[in-house]
């Protein structure tokens, strides 16, 4: 499974910034993990940079991430 980070923005849209990270199952997925719907042309970033990210990943969809893929490539011993 390739999940993928999409970018939530703010009232001012796309200009505003990145106002919140979701998590998707599938890369360019039109819904987060955690229901909320995301914008087709919305930034995106590789699961790797899960908690790497300016700013703040959506709590429910980091949680719901990490029960389906508590280690990320390397990361494991």
């Amino acid at each position: 499974m390739t999940h993928q980070l999409r970018a939530e923005y703010g009232p001012r849209g796309r200009a505003g910034g990145v106002k919140t990270w979701h998590i998707t199952r599938t890369e360019g997925a039109p819904e987060a993990m955690c229901g909320r719907a995301i914008d087709p042309d919305a930034q995106a970033r590789p699961e790797e940079d899960w908690g790497k990210t300016e700013r703040p990943a959506c709590q429910q969809c980091g949680s719901l991430y990490l029960h389906e893929a508590p280690f990320l490539p390397g990361n494991h011993s």
